[in-house]
């Protein structure tokens, strides 16, 4: 059996015949597809469980043993829709909202769930931010990976991603030592999420998700995976940052609207024979002091020039903690 990957393909390859010859080469995927909608699980979470399964010959078999897989590797991504859909089915909700609203941060957090279930995410949204005022590390990641990664919803209840915001909650949590803030981290360094890519530091976050109890398999499957992709002095790198954060030295987070040396944000001129020294940034003219409006294909930078240097210019975007320099290219 193939290894899965993140775009099914060996999935599908590996199911193709799903046990009874005859049956539909993409039955398997369709029924695959079915399951993570109706549980409401995210693709990373689905192709996790996915992983796992396959690592043990899971899918020679018909459900529930995929369904089975599928729920041991969900709360390693601290999503449990076992646990909502127990709540919905025997939990007494009326109560939960009751305390909720009494200020009740655990209840807060559990109708959030709720509502996010029922794809009411701007609403769990609101109840996240209540239950993380008072301090309720669970809502503090719920809020981080919502913003992160964005919540479906219809028209009124959907939420936009927002990764420097989500990335800020997800590393308060993951400070306050919740596991799967840890996987979140990891997945935000690797992809660039609010913040510049850092493989480094998302493999040190997975080594410390791979010493948590019950999210172990989870992080070695991503831990070997990552460690054909980056060199052995990077590995040992991360492995003297991830001991550093065992002792309580985190890294810095550096929020970034758009990543370091994106293409898309171009310091294309400087001058000074004039009064003052003017920068050309995506086609802006620009002095010291002064603010522009970039657009991009992704939406519009609001940025202010800082200090124009012979090749480079440093900026503040809003939104950032930190300046950054932009390079003159010839």
């Amino acid at each position: 059996m193939k290894n899965l990957t993140t775009d099914g393909t060996d999935f599908t390859e590996a199911r193709k015949d799903y046990g009874k010859p005859g049956k539909p080469r993409n039955t398997g995927l369709r029924e695959l597809r079915k399951l993570s909608s109706c549980l409401s699980i995210k693709p990373m979470a689905m192709w996790s469980s996915m992983k796992i399964a396959s690592s043990v010959s899971l899918f020679r078999r018909r459900p529930p043993i995929l369904l089975l897989a599928v729920f041991i590797a969900i709360p390693s991504l601290g999503q449990n829709p076992l646990r909502t859909g127990l709540t919905m089915g025997f939990g007494d909700v009326p109560e939960i909202k009751k305390k909720a609203e009494a200020g009740n941060a655990e209840a807060q957090v559990t109708l959030g769930n709720v509502l996010a279930a029922h794809f009411r995410r701007s609403e769990a949204l609101g109840w996240y931010r209540k239950a993380a005022a008072q301090g309720n590390i669970d809502a503090e990641y719920y809020i981080g990976e919502m913003l992160l990664f964005g919540g479906y919803g219809d028209s009124t209840n959907a939420v936009q991603p927002n990764p420097v915001e989500g990335l800020r909650w997800t590393f308060m949590a993951a400070t306050n030592l919740n596991p799967a803030a840890y996987y979140n981290m990891s997945r935000a360094l690797r992809q660039g999420l609010g913040t510049s890519a850092d493989p480094v530091a998302a493999y040190a976050w997975l080594i410390l998700l791979s010493e948590t109890p019950t999210r172990a398999h989870l992080a070695r499957l991503e831990i070997n995976e990552m460690a054909l992709r980056i060199s052995t002095a990077d590995i040992e790198r991360a492995k003297n940052l991830a001991a550093q954060f065992k002792a309580g030295y985190w890294q810095r987070l550096v929020a970034r609207v758009i990543p370091e040396g994106d293409s898309h944000l171009k310091l294309t001129g400087v001058a000074f024979g004039m009064k003052t020294p003017q920068a050309v940034i995506n086609g802006k003219t620009m002095s010291e002091g002064e603010s522009a409006t970039i657009a991009l294909k992704a939406g519009t930078l609001r940025l202010k020039c800082l200090k124009i240097q012979k090749d480079s210019v440093m900026i503040s975007i809003d939104g950032e903690d930190q300046p950054r320099v932009l390079r003159l290219h010839r």
